[in-house]
């Protein structure tokens, strides 16, 4: 890029929000084509193909098994600068996957739609993409942008349950699935391919929209940022480890949450339609975590964010062993909303405190595959408990187990203080981006 390039992108005003928008749409298509309204399907599925719940459930392991796979893959692509191609790519590949799944007529055919196809797509723009994204824009703003940035992830738990019952009951769930697939690529398309950039300095901007030192006005910005951690080095740090089953294990239960939550209201007698309020409920109390919890993990000791959502999250597990009456079904939704509100934004918060923005792709991507046998196990499991013992009590009692252990050894990790940390560090002026 050139030095007049550099200054124009200077003058221009910070492009990090727009970035944020972009990853904050990947996070609502994502989340809402693939697993948000996944619990709704389950029964009409269940029907169509006589299968049991169970083994419904084994096929959203499968996805997250192969979602997972990919994580390293992605996180070194991203941390190459090539967001834009991966996530348009991705979102076109789940747009098939779901018109292939309306066309199923075999229950193996679905399953391979979905897992093969649909979680393949799913990965290329999903969770690991757009954090990735946010984090090469945000540094000392890194937990409120990724606040807002998940915060799609929420909206798509409000609508997209809601929305595949009302099409379901209006069109079935072959048209559903065509809706599905027409509003994703409709919507992601465009979004991505303007404003998926991968990293500020390809617009001649810095992080957070600080301004660029008068010597790096002749640097090629569009140049890759430097490693500061070498992947092998990334491989040896215990902590990484520790984050990624600390947080595999808090992540699996709004994997069971989806999984479980419809059937289980409705097996309490509510309508579909009134059990998937639960998630319509949890909305507002969810951006509200995200955006508040973001904001102050930066300031805040991480310790204490981790024992507020591990907690809040067991108290939500306890409070439905009661078999709740519908007004608290709903207020146990809300709880879960700020519960889990937190959590991605401080997961992507110890990530980049502790590894920068240059390997977080790749942190990100292999804490993902290490995490995997405990999320891509826990919808399984919660399906294996279901058909054997008749109910999902079994199953809130096991998550409330996980919760605990999650918390106990993410408070292992030492996170360095912000002011430490590698990219405040290297995002001080004259400091390579």
């Amino acid at each position: 890029m050139s030095s007049a390039a550099v200054s124009a992108g200077a003058e221009r005003p910070f492009l990090g929000w727009r970035v944020v928008g972009a990853a904050f749409t990947a996070q609502l298509v994502s989340t809402g084509v693939t697993f948000a309204a996944f619990g709704v399907f389950v029964i009409p599925l269940s029907e169509a193909f006589d299968a049991p719940r169970g083994r419904l459930g084994l096929a959203l392991s499968i996805a997250f098994l192969v979602m997972g796979g990919m994580g390293p893959l992605i996180g070194r692509w991203l941390d190459r600068g090539l967001a834009r191609a991966v996530m348009v790519s991705g979102v076109a590949i789940t747009s098939a996957g779901l018109q292939a799944m309306s066309r199923a007529n075999e229950l193996w055919q679905l399953a391979l739609c979905f897992c093969g196809v649909v979680a393949l797509g799913g990965a290329l723009f999903g969770p690991t993409a757009s954090t990735t994204l946010v984090a090469n824009w945000f540094v000392r703003r890194r937990g409120l942008a990724l606040g807002i940035a998940v915060g799609g992830a929420t909206v798509a738990s409000f609508v997209a349950p809601p929305l595949a019952a009302f099409l379901i009951d209006r069109v079935g769930w072959r048209g559903a699935f065509v809706v599905f697939a027409v509003g994703a690529l409709a919507i992601g398309v465009p979004i991505f391919y303007a404003w998926a950039i991968a990293r500020p300095e390809r617009v001649g901007q810095l992080p957070d929209g600080e301004p660029r030192p008068a010597l790096a006005e002749a640097d090629d910005a569009s140049a890759p940022a430097p490693a500061f951690m070498a992947t092998g080095e990334l491989l040896r740090d215990a902590r990484l480890w520790l984050i990624a089953v600390g947080f595999g294990l808090v992540f699996t239960s709004p994997i069971v949450m989806i999984l479980a939550l419809v059937p289980f209201g409705e097996d309490l007698g509510y309508s579909r339609q009134n059990a998937a309020y639960f998630f319509s409920a949890m909305a507002p109390f969810s951006l509200l975590g995200k955006i508040v919890f973001g904001a102050l993990a930066d300031r805040i000791p991480t310790r204490l964010a981790i024992w507020v959502v591990v907690l809040g999250n067991a108290a939500v597990w306890a409070l439905l062993y009661t078999d709740p009456a519908y007004p608290l079904f709903l207020a146990v939704g809300a709880l879960y909303g700020v519960g889990i509100g937190a959590t991605a934004p401080l997961h992507g918060v110890v990530l980049g405190l502790c590894f920068g923005r240059a390997a977080f792709g790749r942190a990100s991507g292999i804490g993902g595959l290490a995490s995997l046998p405990l999320i891509a196990g826990a919808p399984a499991l919660a399906g294996y408990l279901y058909d054997t013992t008749g109910g999902y009590h079994s199953t809130f009692v096991v998550q409330i187990g996980v919760l605990l252990l999650g918390g106990v050894l993410l408070s292992l990790v030492r996170v360095p203080r912000p002011e430490a940390s590698v990219d405040h560090r290297s995002s001080s002026p004259g400091a390579t981006a």
